[in-house]
Order: C-alpha cells, then sequence, then structure tokens
C-alpha cells in the first residue's frame, strides 16, 4: 500500500511540475511576442552633420483631442522632439513651436480634408514654415495615411490624428495576460511614439513635395505599419531640395519656383520604387503650379511697370491675392491691353472669390478678350474648378477644357497642359485624347502619359470603352474613386464595408471588370479560394487588359500549385501594366518553382531597369 501511494505523490509531483513547466514556457512565450510587438527603431543611414536649421510651426489642438489627452502639451512637444530626433540627421531641419494653442473645434465625426482646409482659414500661417493641427485619436493599429494625417503637396498646413491607445490596450491584455501592466504600459507607449512620429514626418514629407512609395518599411509608403523605420534616399533629396527654398523669408519665397525645380528633378531622375498613381499625379500638379506661375516678364511691360506686375506675382504666390490685386488693379489702368497682367488678374480672383463666382468669370473672360487663342484664362478656371471636386464643377471644368482644345491647334504645350489636367481629375480617356494630339504635335512628349494610362486602365480596370458597363466619360473618375476605395477597405481588414462598397459599385456599374477583380480581392483575404478564382475569371473574361485581376489569379494559381498557368497569368499581368510590382515578385516565386533560372534572371534584369531595385 505505501509503495502504491508512494507511487502516487510521485507521479502527482511529476504532473504539478509539468503543469509548472508549461505555465513558465508559455509566459516566456508571450514576454517574447509582446516584445516582438514593440515597432522598428526610426533610423538615418548616412547622417547629415550639424544640429539642422530651425523651422517654426505653430500648433493647434482640437477639443477632442485635448480630451483625450490631459497632458496635450506636453505630449505634443514630446513628439516634435520625437520627430526632430529624425529631421535633423535626415535632412537638416529641427521644428521649433513658436506655440502650442487649443483650437475649439471637434474633429471625431470630421474627414481630415476638411479639417484641413478649415485649419488654413483658422491660421493662415504666414508668419510659420508650417502650421500643424491635431484631431481626436483613432484606434487603428495600422492603416491607410489617409486615416492618419493629411497635408496637399506645398502646402503650409497639415493634419494629425492623436492615438486612441483604449482598444490597443484592451487587445494587448487579452493577447498577454500572464505579462505584467507594465510590461504592456512600455511596448504601448513605444507604438504611440513611433506611430505619432511616422504619420508627422510623412505629413511634413508630403508638404515639401514627396509622393507615396511602395516599399512597405519606408516611411513614405501609402499604410503606416510598426516595421516602418526610415525615409528612402530619393525621398531625403526631394525634402532637401524643397527645403532650399522653403525655408526663405516669405516675402520671397516663390511657389512656381520650387514646383519647377521639383518637376526638373523628378524627370531628370527616374526611379522606380514611388508609387505610380502617386507619383503621376504629384507630377501633373506641380507642373500646373508651375504653368500657372508663368508670365513673370510679360512683354510691354519694362521698368517700374514690370518691377510692379512681378511684385504682385510673388505677392500672388505667397498667398496674399487681395494685396496682389491691389498691384494689379492699378497697373492694369495704365496698360489694360497686357495679356500676362489681366491673367494675373484672373487668377488673383480665383484665389480670392472663387472660381464659380461672377468676378472670377469676369476677370478670366476679359482676359480672353485681350487675348482670344491664350488658353491659360480657360485652364486657370478649369484647375480651380476641378479642385472643389463638385459634380456641377466637374461639368463647368471640362466646358472650359473643351474651349481649349478647340483653340489649341496644333501647339504641343496646349495639349501638354491639357494631359495634365486631366490626369489630376482621372478623366482617362480625355487624357488619352490630348495624347493622342500631342504626340502629333510632338512626337515622344506622351511617353509618360501612356505609360500612365496602363496604370489606371490596368490597376482599376478600366476598359477603352465603357458604356458596356455603363460607365461614361464623366463618371471615370466617380469609377477610379469607387475602385481605389474598394481596395483600400479591404486592405483595412474592413471587410464588411468593403462588400457594402462593392455592392454600391456593382449596381451602379454591373459586371465592370473594376469591381469584379476588387471583389476577387476581398474574396482570397476572406480565404475565400473558389469564389475569388471565379471573381477574377469573370474580370478577366470582361476584358483582358484587367491587370490586377490577371495578378490576382497568378497568385491564387501559385497558391494551388499550378505553376504553368500562374506564370501565364502573371506575364499577362505585366503586359497589361508593366508597373506592377507585386506581379514581378510573384512571377519570380513561380519561375523558382518551375526551376526556369534564365526566366528568372531575365526577369530580375526587367525588374532593375524598371524599379531601380533588385528583384527579391
Amino acid at each position: 500500500m505505501r509503495a502504491v501511494l508512494a507511487i502516487a505523490v510521485v507521479g502527482l509531483a511529476g504532473c504539478f511540475t509539468n503543469a509548472l513547466s508549461n505555465a513558465n514556457k508559455s509566459k516566456q512565450i508571450q514576454r517574447e511576442a509582446l516584445e516582438d510587438a514593440l515597432p522598428a527603431t526610426l533610423e538615418v543611414p548616412e547622417p547629415l552633420p550639424g544640429t539642422g536649421r530651425t523651422a517654426r510651426v505653430r500648433v493647434w489642438a482640437a477639443e477632442d483631442y485635448r480630451t483625450q489627452h490631459v497632458r496635450w502639451r506636453a505630449q505634443i512637444e514630446e513628439e516634435l522632439d520625437d520627430v526632430n530626433q529624425f529631421l535633423v540627421p535626415a535632412v537638416g531641419i529641427k521644428l521649433e513651436a513658436e506655440a502650442i494653442e487649443p483650437w475649439e473645434v471637434s474633429t471625431a465625426d470630421r474627414g481630415l480634408a476638411e479639417l484641413l482646409t478649415e485649419l488654413a482659414t483658422h491660421d493662415p500661417g504666414d508668419d510659420v514654415d508650417w502650421v500643424i493641427g491635431y484631431g481626436s485619436g483613432l484606434s487603428l493599429v495600422e492603416g491607410s495615411f489617409d486615416q492618419l494625417g493629411m497635408a496637399r503637396p506645398l502646402g503650409r498646413h497639415l493634419m494629425v490624428r492623436g492615438y486612441s491607445v483604449g482598444s490597443e490596450r484592451d487587445q494587448f491584455a487579452r493577447a498577454y495576460p500572464s505579462t505584467s501592466a507594465a510590461d504592456r504600459d512600455r511596448v504601448l507607449a513605444a507604438r504611440r511614439r513611433h506611430k505619432q512620429a511616422t504619420v508627422l514626418i510623412h505629413e511634413l514629407a508630403h508638404t515639401l513635395g514627396v509622393p507615396h512609395e511602395r516599399e512597405p518599411t519606408w516611411l513614405m509608403a501609402t499604410s503606416y505599419a510598426t516595421t516602418m523605420s526610415t525615409l528612402s534616399k530619393q525621398s531625403r533629396a526631394v525634402m532637401q531640395l524643397a527645403l532650399e527654398t522653403w525655408l526663405t523669408p516669405r516675402a520671397s519665397f516663390d511657389l512656381a519656383s520650387l514646383a519647377a525645380r521639383l518637376t526638373s528633378y523628378f524627370e531628370s531622375n527616374p526611379w522606380g520604387g514611388w508609387e505610380p498613381d502617386d507619383h503621376g499625379q504629384l507630377v501633373a500638379e506641380l507642373r500646373a503650379v508651375v504653368s500657372s506661375g508663368r508670365g513673370a516678364s510679360p512683354s510691354g511691360l519694362t521698368g517700374p511697370a514690370r518691377e510692379q506686375y512681378e511684385h504682385a506675382v510673388r505677392l500672388a504666390a505667397s498667398g496674399k491675392p487681395a494685396e496682389a490685386l491691389a498691384e494689379l488693379e492699378a497697373l492694369v489702368a495704365a496698360y489694360p491691353a497686357t495679356p500676362d497682367v489681366r491673367l494675373a488678374i484672373c487668377q488673383g480672383r480665383i484665389a480670392l472669390d472663387g472660381p464659380t463666382a461672377a468676378t472670377a468669370s469676369k476677370a478670366c473672360d476679359r482676359a480672353l478678350e485681350v487675348a482670344p487663342d491664350d488658353p491659360r484664362p480657360h485652364l486657370a478656371l478649369a484647375q480651380a474648378l476641378a479642385g472643389r471636386g463638385g459634380p456641377g464643377d466637374r461639368a463647368a471644368a471640362l466646358g472650359r477644357l473643351t474651349a481649349v482644345e478647340a483653340m489649341a491647334g496644333g501647339r504641343a504645350e496646349v495639349w501638354a497642359a491639357l494631359v495634365e489636367l486631366y490626369q489630376a481629375q482621372q478623366l482617362v480617356t480625355l487624357t488619352e485624347r490630348a495624347l493622342d494630339r500631342l504626340a502629333a504635335a510632338k512626337p515622344g512628349a506622351d511617353a509618360d502619359g501612356r505609360a500612365w494610362l496602363l496604370r489606371i486602365r490596368g490597376r482599376y480596370g478600366l476598359p477603352p470603352d465603357g458604356t458596356r458597363w455603363k460607365i461614361a466619360v464623366t463618371d471615370e473618375p466617380d469609377y477610379v474613386a469607387a475602385v481605389r476605395e474598394l481596395l483600400d477597405l479591404i486592405y483595412a481588414d474592413k471587410f464588411a464595408d468593403a462588400k457594402a462598397k462593392a455592392k454600391a459599385a456593382e449596381k451602379r456599374w454591373p459586371g465592370a471588370p473594376g469591381v469584379l477583380a476588387a471583389r476577387c480581392d476581398l474574396a482570397l483575404r476572406q480565404q475565400q479560394a473558389a469564389a475569388a478564382r471565379a471573381l477574377c475569371d469573370q474580370a478577366i473574361a470582361a476584358w483582358s487588359g484587367a491587370a490586377w485581376a490577371l495578378y490576382l489569379r497568378g497568385v491564387l494559381l501559385v497558391g494551388s500549385g499550378k505553376t504553368a498557368p500562374a506564370i501565364a497569368s502573371l506575364r499577362a499581368a505585366i503586359a497589361a501594366e508593366p508597373s506592377l510590382a507585386q506581379a514581378y515578385r510573384t512571377l519570380a516565386k513561380a519561375l523558382d518553382r518551375a526551376g526556369d533560372r534564365a526566366g528568372r534572371e531575365a526577369l530580375a534584369i526587367e525588374y532593375q531597369a524598371r524599379f531601380g531595385a533588385r528583384l527579391p
């Protein structure tokens, strides 16, 4: 009996020891997992020497931001310090807050674009380098930067969302119950500081003319991730170039000159690391700024009159249209028939009163009377109307651009301006028509535009003739925006919202290839391979140029071990959209599986030539 009891006791001890050992292992695993949740450290390869130049900022903290953050002023100061530790060695500037003030506005249920406009009205920022607004925090751990912050290229204002830690703290408590609250809070604090610093650096870079990039670990990627660690060499170069002008006294700041320098940089330094759509749109906007700033030395003006005109142009470029108009109205009395003076008044009225104001229309029509073959008044109104974004504004802008087409003739520079404005509005078919005329007037000048066409049509499934799917030419901006928004929702794991968006898009454009391809992507991310394959096949059957559907079908075929058809589908995706980097990388994996070393090497050469990087 004693022997049996002894054996039982030993057995119980063994069970207890095993249980204790397993518990300790579980705790260790959780501790290691918690450490893995720490964000990447922001690093600067090849840091610049020195302490950096001072950039003056003024900060406004919204009411709901202050409610969420008791130490709101101290927290903003800490975040600016974190940002400076990166900016000084990266681009040679240090942000110095002249004031951190309360802003009596609620931001929780409002879009960042609306808030950015309101911030600019609240504080024009004439005496600082940037104005920064802080809004209420979101619970997003990762997501599109458009949800976390916003700024406009060459704009002086930026909005940043605060950091809402509550939901993430609850998630950590559930995921790592065996770790201490202090350890979890330490990791959460590191994640907050990483995210806030990254978002602010990202938006500052946008104001200096940096577009989004493809590499997800770079700070200028389209979506935030805790793995982000640095700026690319190219982004740093653009920021440093812009800062040479940006920090000059505002009275001598020339926006058009800066836009011209940046345009020249992008044209002279092609690089495959930029996100193609974003890069193309940015360059189009920069060219439009350059175009609107032309005429600083008009014919017919000499001596003091010319100096007065140039002073007015500088005032307008520095955001002082009323003062610029005062100079121009005095000048036009003596020079009523000088086209550039009339154009400057047209542009000033647009800036001061808005493109739909009767005063703006009257001023621009008067400029056209003086120079009937000068398209610039039409272009200035069209650009401003398109920027407003309303359906009526779009129609009015198109009316102006149609008038420009009628007067363009064989002038390549006019067709190039039309291409830029059509591109900026995502009017793809009209862009293609303008490119045809540009190529006829100046062979080879349409190359960049053709690449843009392939990207937009292939990525968003927009066929050359969309009438079969009820995609009118004037509907193309809405269609592209809907497919893009649908994909953004999918990538943010907002599947319910994505389904609702897809249903609405399907109703408006039944069977459209881009919508089918996005639905294929949604099914794939929900582990519904059969449904995804069927939707991709439908998209490709509808239009063989649907590059995104071809790419996704290739991914599905690789996953199911069907290497040969996967290779064919991925090659078709690349043919439809040569800038689709994901297709190259997936094709490389398929070629590896097939043992096609020669094909892999040829693909690597093509990838290096196109994107300026080694094929992974």
